[in-house]
């Protein structure tokens, strides 16, 4: 928790970050559900783990259509450069 000046609370702050390259699908998930759902360490341990088998299925779902968008996007991509005349490209890209 960060206080700023007399009795004020902003929260907690988190940091996430990769080599090479950008977040993974995993990375963004978590970090969505981490804001979708919150399970409190002080809960009641029925509650909590309900709270965090529900969190775990969020980060799942998220996580496939995190997937899925960047698959999307590729096909996307691949389309457009082979629309441009660009088909080495594009049969690059859609290996990635």
């Amino acid at each position: 928790m960060i206080s700023v000046g007399t009795g004020i609370d902003v929260g907690s702050i988190g940091v996430t970050t990769s080599n090479n390259g950008g977040l993974s699908s995993d990375q963004i998930a978590e970090m969505a559900r981490k804001k979708i759902v919150y399970v409190s360490d002080d809960a009641p341990p029925a509650i909590k783990e309900q709270a965090q088998v529900f969190a775990d299925r969020v980060e799942d779902v998220v996580r496939f259509y995190i997937d899925l968008a960047k698959r999307e996007e590729r096909g996307s991509i691949c389309q457009t450069l082979r629309k441009a005349g660009h088909n080495d490209i594009a049969d690059f890209i859609r290996r990635l």
